[in-house]
């Protein structure tokens, strides 16, 4: 008859079974209705679909090609129309008493800038104006025709192209720059979601073998018990196998919470709302191959270099610095302006005519000159230059720096990639080892040279083995993923 303490021992199992029971129904109720089941690649996709940062930093690419078309608008020709009209009368230092003057006029213009600094504008002006200053006139009123093209061309401060379109240049690779970040904050989100899918495989793998040992610690428990009714063990041998029964289930059950964890964990990576739905994992890590025993150091790193967002994102930053600082090293120099004009002009007693004398070329201006402005001292334009020079050298100073973190993160990875490679082999020659242990304990205990300790003992250790190998194959899938984004070739694997 079974004593007390016995009985008392098998209430408490059952009592935890229910325990665990309740926790899987419970959950497996809620979720019921909705399961999930996702590839890496399938997972990545909602992850850069529904990530707000994704949607903020492609708003400001959006913002900097908008920057981007405004500079290039500096160099867009702009038409201009005015009318006036006008009146005065002065006073008298003549014979002519308070000479009066009514005019009015029009005028439209054409102008801008080129590429080469040159501002230009083509300009033609009339109107009709009614005098009594100078009883001369032989036309009065009289109408008026002029046609101007005038043009100035800065020689030193502000010439050429480069100089010009520094604003636009500078834009324009804002623009990479953020198309860069962006790409960059993707690879950040596609890492996060891959480690975290091979954290939920494992975490699921871990819990099946806590499941299986579970089940290893029942079917000891029924050979005990019926070693115990046979009278070849003692009856207090039962103890030991309730015992460690328990706790194995009390382990069952903080792995199905892990398991909980990890896929939270990935449900977060991808900003899914819905937490009730179960994520099935549809994919199995990769094997660990010969090709990453293989993949040379400097190899990675010029792939790298070639290949990163960021460091191409500092290249683009520094090149932005180099050109605002030649733009301000040529701000330095004194104005130094070519001006020149030409016009046709004429007069007559209507505007058509007017018009008509103008076409005729008969009456015309030029003017071709220079203007030069030397500023004193010229603090403003050495500062901003020593300014822009040193915001160059910093960005230089950062690409080198990036590069030195690139090689480390390149070596980094690899020796992780080829450690895990290694892990997996052994971890696997370490489960085969240790399943013939168990195998070899179970037959001595049927032939009574050994306990239930012993068998219990060989059942957690392989148990434990079964755990190493998916830890193992699991941390192998994250180096390689870890490795992709040092190279900066992850974009190639998963993203779309």
């Amino acid at each position: 008859m079974k004593s007390k303490w016995y009985k008392f021992a098998s209430g408490g199992l059952s009592f935890l079974m229910a325990c665990i029971i309740a926790v899987s129904a419970g959950r497996g109720e809620a979720r019921a209705q909705e399961k999930l089941a996702l590839t890496l690649k399938g997972a990545v996709d909602i992850s850069l679909e529904r990530n707000l940062s994704i949607a903020e930093e492609n708003l400001l690419s959006m913002m900097a090609e908008a920057e981007a078309l405004s500079r290039k608008g500096e160099f867009e020709p702009a038409l201009k129309f005015g009318l006036n009209q006008a009146y005065s009368r002065e006073q008298a230092v003549s014979l002519i008493a308070s000479p009066e003057a009514r005019s009015a006029g029009y005028d439209i213009s054409l102008g801008g800038k080129v590429k080469t600094g040159a501002a230009y504008e083509l300009k033609w002006a009339g109107g009709r104006v009614k005098s009594s200053a100078n009883p001369f006139l032989t036309v009065n009123p009289y109408y008026s025709s002029d046609l101007t093209l005038s043009l100035t061309q800065p020689l030193l401060k502000g010439f050429g192209k480069s100089v010009q379109e520094s604003s636009l240049n500078v834009a324009r690779n804002n623009v990479s720059i953020s198309r860069l970040n962006a790409e960059a904050k993707a690879e950040d989100i596609v890492a996060k979601t891959a480690g975290a899918y091979w954290n939920l495989y494992y975490a699921r793998s871990r819990y099946e073998v806590a499941g299986l040992s579970v089940e290893l610690a029942q079917n000891l428990q029924k050979e005990v018990m019926a070693r115990i009714e046979a009278g070849a063990l003692a009856p207090v041998e039962i103890y030991k196998a309730d015992a460690e029964l328990a706790q194995r289930q009390e382990a069952l059950i903080r792995d199905r919470k892990a398991v909980f964890d990890a896929e939270d964990a990935l449900k977060e990576a991808m900003n899914l709302e819905d937490w009730d739905s179960e994520i099935v994992v549809m994919q199995t890590p990769p094997e660990p191959g010969a090709e990453t025993e293989t993949e040379g150091f400097e190899k990675a790193v010029n792939e790298a270099v070639q290949s990163r967002s960021d460091y191409m994102a500092a290249l683009a930053e520094h090149k932005g610095k180099a050109i605002m600082s030649r733009f301000y090293k040529n701000q330095r120099l004194p104005e130094l302006d070519l001006i020149a004009s030409s016009g046709l002009n004429g007069i007559s007693s209507s505007q058509g005519d007017a018009i008509d004398e103008t076409g005729s070329g008969r009456y015309y201006s030029w003017t071709v000159g220079v203007s030069v402005s030397i500023p004193l001292g010229n603090k403003g334009a050495k500062g901003s230059y020593l300014k822009a020079k040193r915001e160059e050298e910093r960005a230089e100073l950062n690409v080198m720096a990036l590069r030195q973190r690139i090689a480390f993160e390149v070596r980094e990875a690899l020796r992780a990639v080829k450690l895990y490679c290694q892990s997996v082999a052994a971890a696997r020659a370490t489960k085969a080892a240790s399943y013939a242990r168990l195998e070899a304990e179970e037959a001595r205990f049927r032939l009574g040279m050994a306990t239930v300790n012993d068998v219990f003992r060989f059942e957690q250790e392989y148990s434990q083995t079964l755990s190493s190998e998916k830890r193992a194959i699991s941390d192998y899938a994250t180096a390689v993923i870890m490795l992709e984004k040092a190279k900066g070739t992850l974009k190639k694997v998963l993203m779309p």
